[in-house]
């Protein structure tokens, strides 16, 4: 018997009549779901028994078993590099269980294998580089973003912020014509969201109003025309409405009442 044990034999004596300490040794893996490793466990119980008597095999174990669990549910926050803050979770978890009069107390030591510490640091720098790239790429796709949403919301503003307040390249946004709008849409936001019905993509749309302009008579392609100008201008876009009418030579004047034209009837009620 050891001094330490002699002592809290002869103070159980003097506080608690003939109880003698008792002591039970737990081996445990403890496991962490921070890097999925193991944490091992040397639980030590301690006991008060009355004099003469032996501990019940029944009570040890149901003890031994509730204590396992609280330990098990507290280290598994924590990771294997935090051993102490692990082992300081555990320790209170166990002095919350209830157990048994016998019982006294039950202290926690953990320890940790130096190939599973590496292993989580090595982890743990994988990690943090992947949130730093991930962290980097969002910044970047916010400024891309900012853009779109700022500079590419439309052709004028696209191409001052081509120029750069640069004079030199004013002269070149003629040979561009209308590439800023051609590129403004495709980088908007809900270009390519909405997807096309079976067998109606771009190509046949284009073929199906070339097919309709083909056949339009010069009153009702005047008409078609003042239309196009109107809906191009209520959509804010007035550069192509002014384009619509230089390129097709003729003023867009308003049809008169009394027009079989102007009733919509030749373009399904559109007034």
């Amino acid at each position: 018997m050891g001094f330490l044990d002699w002592l809290e034999t002869l103070l159980a004596r003097r506080h608690r009549g003939d109880s003698v300490p008792h002591h039970t040794e737990l081996a445990q893996v403890l496991r962490s779901e921070r890097e999925n490793r193991e944490f091992r466990a040397r639980i030590t119980l301690t006991w008060l028994l009355p004099w003469g008597t032996e501990l019940p095999v029944d009570i040890e174990t149901s003890v031994c078993d509730r204590l396992i669990v609280a330990a098990s549910q507290a280290a598994t926050p924590f990771s294997v590099l935090h051993r102490e803050e692990a082992e300081s979770a555990v320790n209170l978890a166990l002095g919350r269980v209830e157990t048994h009069p016998y019982f006294r107390r039950a202290r926690a030591v953990l320890g940790v294998e130096a190939e599973v510490v590496e292993f989580a640091r090595q982890q743990m720098a994988r990690d943090l580089e992947t949130e730093r790239h991930r962290m980097a790429q969002q910044a970047e796709v916010t400024r891309l973003t900012a853009l779109r949403d700022t500079m590419l919301r439309d052709g004028s503003i696209a191409r001052l912020w081509w120029l750069q307040s640069d004079p030199k390249k004013l002269m070149e946004l003629v040979k561009h014509g209308d590439e800023f709008e051609k590129a403004i849409n495709l980088v908007s936001s809900g270009h390519g969201t909405q997807p096309s019905a079976p067998g109606v993509g771009e190509t046949s749309v284009a073929e199906l109003i070339e097919l309709f302009l083909a056949e339009l008579g010069p009153e009702h392609r005047r008409l078609l025309i003042h239309q196009l100008n109107r809906v191009f201008r209520g959509y804010e876009r007035p550069e192509l409405a002014d384009r619509l009418v230089a390129t097709s030579g003729d003023g867009v004047a308003e049809p008169s009442p009394d027009s079989d034209h102007g009733n919509g009837r030749y373009l399904g009620g559109v007034p």
